[in-house]
């Protein structure tokens, strides 16, 4: 028998083994019919295999998602690490939750041992309502026709594909010496696989076949490998080939989903699912024997795979064309077809798409264009078209603004009919020849994740493009329109007008713009409010060179300070360069730009290494640069949600940097109500919600003699009136770009994009619209500040003021639930004092 045949012979047995031994569904019993469920498995014999899936169906009867729990234990499971915690977001009505026990791994890692299952557990989380249960069962899971080689590339403690075969470094049939990797999300099968390998040897029956490699790497946190040139090889003769230009890498890959929108028909599959992992389709002819398929490229990063798939294909058997490959005439082998719809079923059951559908318009609204002003901010789906009488009705009525302020107008276009290129016209308001600076934003609809590490999936218009150019309508969408406008502090009081035009398909509706700048100019803020910021971590890929690359990002970081200053953002953390100099002119550029001191530098501690002594020298050099330069001090960052096993080092670097100058600012983030000890180690506490962000928790952190901050609440507005009413002393969002891996994929991390400035340098003109609304409460903050003056001089400012103390939440659990209409509605009641109050003010009370 040649080596060749005996070795298909042992993957066949071995496919055989692995296979399933179930005979179909095999129901689990159940206790009662709601969550929690407890099973006792040691009292059970079920002949489960690695191949085998558990699936659970139910019913979710709240209004909102929820988080499904299960646990597996096996004889070795003592305490969380050693068993396996997973966990679904569930959106409100049936579901299926479909769990692959080939992926099973503990986090130590380990697999479970099937045979020796003890505990199965299915609960919610926390004080959350119970679920209904209808069934649960064990269930067949993937089963390759005869002849299939299937093989899941990765270390061997990895998680594998369901029906594949586990192929770990040291296996003879790998060339090279591979490195394994494991990412954080993706299927079993495109999360791991093997990085600087040469190649896989196999021995293969005469045949035609149709090979599927997984050759992309998906990444991890900022990280996304670019490999731009490589090529794969079959017995020497090149059968794939791929080269990219830096820039061309970054705008047909890295944003390639830019341009793809998830309205009206959102399938997270062919958005995300169906691209990971690169895979590539080719048609072999093999004459029987050794099949050697060689990676090739300059880099560890190009020569990477995560599966192979060798599917016999005599002829075309399935209809199925290529997924993403314009190949409308490609079909798929019968196993390559069983594998694509395995992974589409495993992904479209972990991302659950939340239920969602537009206000419906009411007839004949809905068969008509329409611009509708939004008042109070809401969604967009929540947006009903209104008639065109009541949106002129609407618009007609004045919206007040300060001198010296900023505000938002907004709408919601609606239309029945597709318009790849509809016209928009948008006259400024002007007075007398004195137009008002507008900048208009149009919303670009993505799926996004609502709860950051959740696997539940939302449309969302938060992505905003600068411009009306690439404007199009789709049937049944609604489209937000954004118009953000400067009032000069040197403009004149009274009525600015303007108008917006939109033509669609030929119908034309038009809507006014009334603003009505009152006599008075807002004080500057006080506080800082605004966001973390770091640099596109694409410049360190694509850079030629050392020298070009520092020019780069001190340039992408110049023009992000000027947009938000611009936008009148007034806190940062900016983007701070390690060395001396690139710090010293980030900070110059920042005073220039009158963003208020103190700015956190949240970075520079833990990218200078993990050696305190080192950190220390590293600071004390930069502080005392900074100092001597007369700029500013920094705020800097020594912890961010430390475990609590870390609080002696930490205190030990706190009071080193203390004692070598007793001047230092250091700051620190609190998530958690065991780190109250690190209070007396910092000068500024950030506290968010996890630590406790009631205005009692303020006090406390006071108590100390610390400076309260609060950092990534979850309600932009809210770092106005509710700052405010805390008496917290600034506020800081994270994050103003942080794509995890690709960034138009929220799937591929361990938590969503953050994107408040876009994945681009700020040349490209894209921002989140949580950042405007982030500056319209630094608006409100300046409103409040105004009616505190007032207050000095006016009853009815003071009888507002104090009713203002007595209406505004002072616990975070009841603002956060506040609707954005009573932002606002807080808001328009200071204005409609002002316009009241114009006609008594006077050089002495007011702020002009």
């Amino acid at each position: 028998m040649s080596r060749g045949l005996w070795l298909v012979i042992l993957l066949c047995c071995h496919a055989a083994m692995a296979a399933t031994r179930l005979e179909g569904q095999t129901p689990l019993p159940l206790t009662g019919n709601q969550t929690p469920q407890r099973l006792d498995l040691s009292t059970h014999n079920w002949p489960i295999g690695s191949d085998d899936e558990l699936v659970i169906e139910g019913h979710n009867p709240s209004a909102r998602p929820q988080t499904l729990i299960l646990r597996i234990d096996d004889n070795a499971s003592v305490n969380y690490r050693s068993r396996v915690n997973l966990e679904r977001i569930v959106a409100p009505g049936p579901f299926t939750q479909r769990f692959a026990l080939s992926e099973w791994r503990t986090s130590q890692p380990r697999a479970l041992a099937l045979d020796k299952l003890t505990k199965l557990y299915l609960f919610m989380a926390d004080n959350a309502p119970s679920m209904t249960i209808h069934r649960w069962y064990w269930e067949p899971g993937l089963t390759l026709p005869a002849g299939t080689i299937a093989l899941d590339l990765g270390a061997a403690a990895a998680p594998r594909f369901t029906g594949f075969e586990a192929l770990s470094p040291g296996d003879p049939r790998l060339i090279g010496h591979p490195t394994p990797i494991l990412r954080p999300s993706g299927d079993a099968l495109v999360r791991d696989g093997l990085r600087n390998l040469d190649g896989v040897r196999l021995e293969v029956a005469k045949g035609r076949y149709q090979l599927t490699l997984w050759l992309d790497d998906p990444g991890e946190w900022e990280y996304l490998p670019h490999p731009f040139e490589r090529s794969v090889l079959v017995n020497g003769e090149p059968i794939w080939a791929e080269q990219w230009q830096p820039q061309e890498w970054l705008t047909q890959r890295y944003l390639a989903g830019q341009s793809r929108e998830a309205l009206p028909n959102p399938d997270p599959w062919q958005l995300f699912g169906a691209r990971q992992g690169g895979p590539v389709y080719v048609t072999l002819n093999h004459p029987g024997g050794p099949l050697t398929i060689t990676l090739v490229g300059h880099s560890p990063d190009a020569k990477y795979l995560a599966g192979l798939l060798l599917a016999p294909y005599p002829a075309p058997s399935s209809k199925e064309a290529l997924p993403n490959s314009g190949k409308a005439l490609a079909v798929l082998a019968d196993a390559t077809a069983s594998v694509l719809t395995k992974q589409r079923q495993l992904f479209l059951e972990k991302w659950t798409l939340a239920p969602y559908s537009p206000t419906p318009a009411p007839a004949p609204a809905s068969q008509q264009l329409s611009l509708t002003p939004i008042t109070d901010a809401a969604p967009t789906l929540q947006i009903a078209p209104l008639s065109a009488a009541d949106a002129l009705k609407q618009a007609a009525q004045p919206v007040l603004a300060a001198r010296g302020s900023q505000l938002l107008l907004e709408f919601a276009i609606h239309t029945a009919t597709d318009d790849p290129a509809p016209l928009l016209v948008i006259q400024p308001p002007e007075q007398a020849g004195s137009p008002l600076a507008l900048t208009p934003y149009y919303g670009k609809w993505h799926l996004v994740r609502p709860q950051a590490s959740g696997t539940l999936l939302a449309p969302s218009d938060q992505e905003l493009v600068e411009g009306i150019a690439g404007l199009t309508l789709l049937a049944g969408v609604p489209r937000r329109l954004v118009l953000q406008i400067t009032i000069p502090r040197d403009s004149q009081a009274g009525r600015y007008l303007g108008n917006i035009q939109l033509l669609s398909q030929q119908q034309l509706v038009q809507l006014p713009l009334t603003i009505e700048v009152l006599p008075l100019t807002l004080p500057a803020a006080s506080k800082p409010v605004g966001i973390y910021v770091e640099a596109p971590p694409y410049l360190n890929w694509l850079s030629p060179n050392p020298e070009a690359l520092k020019e780069q990002i001190a340039a992408a970081s110049r023009c992000d300070l000027a947009r938000l200053a611009k936008l009148g953002i007034s806190g940062l953390s900016p983007a701070l360069p390690q060395d001396e100099a690139g710090m010293r002119e980030i900070m110059g550029e920042a005073v220039g730009l009158s963003f208020v001191p103190p700015l956190l530098a949240y970075t520079p501690l833990k990218r200078w290494g993990n050696d305190p002594a080192s950190q220390l020298d590293q600071w004390q050099t930069r502080q005392q640069a900074l100092t001597a330069s007369g700029l500013p001090p920094l705020a800097w960052s020594l912890f961010d949600e430390p475990d609590l096993a870390t609080l002696p080092a930490i205190t030990s670097l706190a009071r080193e940097m203390k004692r070598r100058d007793p001047a230092v600012i250091r700051a620190g983030h609190f998530n958690h109500p065991g780190q109250v000890g690190l209070l007396t180690e910092v000068e500024i506490a950030l506290i968010n919600a996890g630590f406790g962000a009631d205005k009692t928790d303020v006090a406390r952190v006071r108590q100390h003699k610390v400076t309260p901050w609060f950092y990534n609440l979850g309600t932009p507005r809210a770092a106005g009136f509710y700052l405010w009413q805390s008496g917290a002393e600034g506020y800081l969002q994270w994050h103003g770009r942080m794509p995890t891996a690709l960034p138009y994929d929220p799937t591929d991390g361990r938590e969503s994009d953050f994107m408040l400035l876009g994945p681009q340098a700020c040349e490209a003109h894209r921002l989140s619209h949580d950042l405007l609304l982030l500056q319209q409460a630094i608006e409100d903050l300046r409103w409040l500040a105004w009616l505190e003056q007032e207050a000095r001089y006016q009853v009815e400012a003071a009888l507002l003021l104090e009713r203002l103390r007595d209406q505004l939440p002072t616990r975070w659990q009841v603002a956060e639930q506040l609707p954005s209409a009573a932002w606002i509605q807080w808001r328009r009641e200071i204005e409609q004092l002002a316009k009241g109050l114009k006609t008594l003010q006077t050089g002495a009370n007011s702020s002009s």
